[in-house]
């Protein structure tokens, strides 16, 4: 070999070992950006950047080609997910950024959508008597309709996915714990011409047997068994629903006698396809306390206290005490409680209540015992249904009035209704209450008197519009109404009445020369009518601005002599519950007036 040759090959070899050393120098790529040509669907594109950006990405040059048909694969994936299985890919060369990123260019043909054209569903129940699909839940029901209505559309991966999932979900959830999935199969077949691919959906699957609600079991304490077992939302021998497991739970801590309670299905006990209900109970302790803490405008700062003993005797009777201190009022309790069918809301109860009022010019101290008898509603949407006696005597004054005692004997009863869909923040929900009492003067009473009073609210929230209406009636029929006691006569103003006013400011009045001027007089009214409508609307995540208008009497005449009250308003999502302030104008036939209200609390 000459000098000339030798030289160049040395060169030659020279040159490819500088390439070969540069070709293994780590690429400085930091960060991919991916471009995507050819698809309109926004959940498309973010599907394929998505899968791309799992892949590691390349360190060297001779990683690229390696990434290209990983990127390509992925792209495949992203797109069939949606149905399209005939898509063209095309990968363009990667272009680099001087700070060491680089993009990666797809250009891409989608075709048509794969169609499923046929569903095949083979299950246990679909081979037995009528018996078992009649006793199917209707979340069941609905994923295998869901399923047979797959055939004709187009296909959709997640919605498949979904329905797989749910079928193995519902059938645990209603008891049928013998569900197993035999085959599950989607199977895809490509049309080389182009046309749409065609999908079939095939399922194989036993239901089994469903199973039924057993014997409930204490596992550890059985204090409040009679209590656990008149709580339970299902009865033996019931086809099981786990939620009414999960319900229970929950209903048995409500009851006010446990700390802790828990209530489980444990299948693999079960015997002739009853399961049985497992308990955990941890009473509460011999006593508990609470301290609660408020605010308005009309009641200022107040403050309760709560005393409770559960556990008076192991049948579930309860002994409490409350003890309420505002500036206008103080009232102390003294409860014992018997629970009846459902402790949550079936029970007896006696009160004993001393109150002490002393508000605008009214000043009372009335003495009660009563004797209540509450039976609940069995479903959500039934009324609460409450009998009572009462015994009371009240001393009062009533503006300039003299001092008055009166004692009347009362039966009565309540019907009252509440819906909601949250305890903190509602934002739909109803309430209505009814109640009417009476005394005769036959009956240990001091005059005949005949009380009706009727409330409602509604609030309903559409998407950031909220509203809220209210309205209040009441009439008194009485053989002499100034010694109808002043907490049972009508008055009306305040935050939760007519804005504007003062609590309890407006009513039936007289006026009264006083040291030469003209004093009014409020007596109360024999009749209330009030409504009430706002509209709030969110302008921010935790603030929403309010607009009012309020209006009513109370008066010795069915809705004479109407106050209004208009006025705006702010309130806050705090994370203690509504927090609402308005500035409110109050205009009657006697007097205008400007108020602040500050209202603390749930809003129905």
């Amino acid at each position: 070999m000459d000098s000339l040759t030798q030289k160049r090959v040395l060169s030659l070899s020279l040159s490819l070992l500088i390439l070969l050393t540069l070709s293994l120098v780590p690429l400085k790529s930091r960060a991919i950006d991916v471009a995507i040509n050819g698809v309109d669907s926004s959940d498309i594109r973010e599907n394929i950047t998505l899968f791309i950006k799992q892949l590691d990405l390349p360190v060297s040059e001779f990683d690229v080609d390696d990434f290209e048909n990983k990127a390509t694969n992925k792209a495949q994936k992203a797109i069939q997910a949606f149905g399209y299985y005939n898509a063209d890919i095309d990968v363009m060369p990667v272009q680099y950024a001087k700070n060491g990123d680089f993009t990666l260019t797809l250009n891409i043909t989608l075709k048509q959508i794969t169609v499923v054209n046929r569903v095949i569903l083979q299950a246990d129940f679909m081979r037995s008597s009528n018996e078992q699909t009649q006793n199917m839940p209707q979340k069941l029901l609905s994923v295998i309709e869901q399923v047979r209505a797959m055939q004709g559309k187009p296909l959709n991966h997640d919605l498949y996915e979904s329905l797989k999932g749910q079928l193995s979900t519902f059938a645990l959830l209603y008891g049928y714990f013998d569900f197993k999935f035999l085959l599950h199969k989607l199977i895809i077949l490509p049309n080389a011409n182009g046309s749409a691919s065609e999908a079939t959906v095939h399922w194989l699957f036993n239901l089994g047997e469903r199973y039924r609600f057993g014997d409930v079991e204490f596992l550890q304490e059985t204090r409040g068994e009679t209590i656990a077992k008149n709580v339970k939302p299902f009865t033996k021998g019931a086809f099981f629903d786990q939620s009414k497991i999960g319900q229970y739970s929950i209903d048995l801590a409500s009851t006010g006698y446990f700390d802790n309670a828990i209530a489980r299905a444990n299948a693999s006990r079960s015997v002739d396809k009853m399961v049985p209900i497992e308990l955990i109970l941890q009473p509460k302790p011999k006593d508990s306390y609470q301290l609660g803490l408020g605010f308005s405008t009309d009641t200022k700062a107040r403050i309760s206290f709560d005393w409770r003993r559960p556990w008076v005797n192991l049948e579930g009777h309860s002994l409490g005490a409350n003890v309420y201190l505002s500036n206008p009022r103080k009232a102390l309790s003294l409860e014992y409680r018997v629970p009846k069918a459902n402790p949550l809301n079936d029970f007896l109860n006696y009160r004993i209540s001393l109150k002490r009022t002393d508000e605008n010019q009214t000043q009372s101290d009335n003495v009660s015992f009563e004797v209540l008898r509450q039976w609940g509603a069995e479903q959500d949407n039934d009324w609460d249904k409450i009998g009572f006696v009462k015994v009371e005597q009240e001393s009062f004054i009533q503006g300039l009035q003299d001092k008055r005692t009166t004692r009347l004997v009362m039966p009565g009863f309540t019907y009252n209704r509440t819906r909601k869909d949250g305890d903190i923040f509602v934002n739909w929900g109803d309430r209505q209450q009814i109640t009417v009492q009476g005394a005769s003067e036959s009956v240990l009473s001091d005059i005949d008197f005949l009380k009706v009073m009727a409330k409602t609210k509604w609030i309903r929230q559409f998407d950031k519009h909220r509203f809220t209406l209210r309205a209040d009636a009441g009439a008194i029929a009485t053989s002499d109404f100034t010694r109808v006691p002043s907490t049972q006569r009508f008055f009306a103003g305040g935050d939760q009445s007519i804005r504007g006013f003062g609590y309890n400011e407006v009513s039936e009045f007289e006026m009264v020369e006083i040291d030469g001027k003209l004093e009014k007089e409020l007596v109360g009214g024999k009749y209330l009518a009030v409504a009430s409508a706002e509209y709030a609307y969110r302008v921010a995540e935790k603030w929403r601005a309010a607009v009012f208008i309020d209006a009513g009497s109370a008066n010795s005449k069915f809705a004479s002599d109407i106050s209004t009250g208009v006025g705006v308003g702010a309130q806050w999502l705090s994370p203690i519950g509504d927090v609402q302030v308005y500035v409110a104008r109050g205009e009657s036939s006697f007097e205008r007036s400007w108020r602040l209200h500050v209202i603390i609390g749930p809003g129905l």
